[in-house]
């Protein structure tokens, strides 16, 4: 099994090499960020939630599980992205759905495929179809959060 972290690390450089997407950041690529868990001094992601900036993008890694694929045992592991997006008119259309096209069909500069069809890490399959939903935090701000799952091609 690898190292999720190395996962997280490798999403948040694809994400930061799509054009559009730090255009979204206000052009400014450490909007997009990994979360890592380090005790005691970074502990809580709802902490890391609250203090993320607008534009912002966060990439933490949600946990890792057994799966399948084809007939094969594998590993999965789950990320999740946290976004908040920066502010817009009435006539600037939704900022969100703008946010989601970019992490799923955005293309790195150095990769020249789609998010979708991207190999973010050598031991990992693209990821699976992400899904996206709306959160509140403790404030009762709306977000969204972008459910993402690597599959490890066998065990490494």
């Amino acid at each position: 099994m690898i190292d999720a972290s190395e996962i997280v690390d490798a999403f948040v450089a694809a994400l930061r090499d799509i054009p559009e997407l730090v255009a979204e950041m206000d052009d400014e690529p450490e909007r997009i960020s990994a979360y890592h868990d380090h005790y005691p001094k970074r502990s809580s992601l709802a902490m890391a939630m609250h203090q993320m900036p607008a534009p912002g993008l966060m990439v933490a890694w949600k946990g890792t599980g057994p799966g399948t694929f084809g007939t094969n045992e594998v590993w999965k592991h789950e990320l999740t992205l946290y976004l908040r997006a920066r502010s817009t008119g009435e006539s600037d259309g939704p900022a969100y759905n703008r946010l989601f096209r970019l992490i799923t069909k955005g293309i790195p500069a150095s990769a020249g495929v789609p998010m979708m069809q991207n190999t973010i890490h050598p031991d990992c399959y693209p990821m699976d179809s992400p899904a996206i939903q709306r959160a509140t935090d403790a404030e009762g701000l709306d977000y969204f959060e972008v459910s993402v799952t690597f599959t490890e091609i066998g065990d490494a």
